[in-house]
C-alpha cells in the first residue's frame, strides 16, 4: 500500500490576464455616470483612463466594433458587442474620417447624426468615442486594464456611486478574451507595460 500525495500551488487568473505583474496599490474608483441604462456590469478586462482633473477616478473607455460594411448614403453601423456601453449623445469616430454625433443605440447598431458619405465604415473596425462631432482624437488615453468584474446598478436597476475596483498597470492579457475591442492608439498608449498575446 502506497501514500501518493498531490500538491498544488500558485495563484490562479482569470484568462482574461494570463500575467499579472504589477497594479495599481489600493485600488481605484471607476466613474459609474456614463452608462446607459441598461447596463448593470464592467467586464474585466475593460481598459481605463485615469481622471485628468480627480486623483484615483478611472473611466471606462468605450469601443465597439463593425459587423458589417456601411453605404456612403447610411445613417446606422451594424455593430457588436451586444452590451457595448455607448449612448446617445456621445460621439464616435467614423472610419477614415472624423467623428460623428449618436443618435440612437441598439444592441446590434448606432445610428448617427449624418450619412457616412466618406466616412464608409467597413466589417470588422473597431470604433472609439471621441471628445466632439469634428474631431478623430480619442476621448480619453489608456492607462490599466480593470481587474475584476464590477457591479454598476443595484437589482433595482439603481445606477450605483462611483466603484472601487482593481486596475492592472504591468502583465500580459489575452486579447481574444477582452470583454471589449482594443484600438492601436490604446495598445500604444500601454506599451512596454501591458502585452497582448
Amino acid at each position: 500500500m502506497s501514500l501518493q500525495v498531490n500538491k498544488e500551488s500558485g495563484s490562479i487568473y482569470d484568462p482574461v490576464f494570463l500575467k499579472i505583474l504589477e497594479d495599481i496599490p489600493g485600488g481605484v474608483t471607476i466613474k459609474t455616470d456614463r452608462f446607459p441604462t441598461t447596463t448593470k456590469e464592467i467586464k474585466k478586462g475593460a481598459l481605463l483612463n485615469a481622471d485628468a482633473t480627480t486623483a484615483g477616478l478611472y473611466n471606462v473607455i468605450k469601443t465597439v466594433k463593425v459587423t458589417a460594411d456601411g453605404v456612403s448614403d447610411a445613417t446606422v453601423v451594424q455593430v457588436e458587442p451586444t452590451d457595448h456601453l455607448f449612448k446617445a449623445g456621445e460621439f464616435i469616430f467614423l472610419w477614415g474620417a472624423t467623428a460623428s454625433t449618436i443618435t440612437r443605440v441598439s444592441t446590434a447598431a448606432i445610428a448617427v447624426t449624418e450619412a457616412l458619405g466618406s466616412a464608409v465604415v467597413v466589417d470588422g473596425a473597431v470604433l472609439y468615442e471621441t471628445a466632439a462631432a469634428a474631431t478623430a482624437t480619442a476621448l480619453y488615453d489608456t492607462d490599466a486594464v480593470l481587474r475584476d468584474t464590477i457591479k454598476v446598478r443595484d437589482d433595482e436597476g439603481t445606477l450605483l456611486d462611483n466603484i472601487f475596483a482593481g486596475a492592472v498597470v504591468r502583465g500580459t492579457v489575452d486579447e481574444s478574451e477582452l470583454p471589449y475591442f482594443v484600438t492601436d492608439q490604446s495598445k500604444t498608449d500601454l506599451t512596454a507595460r501591458v502585452r497582448f498575446a
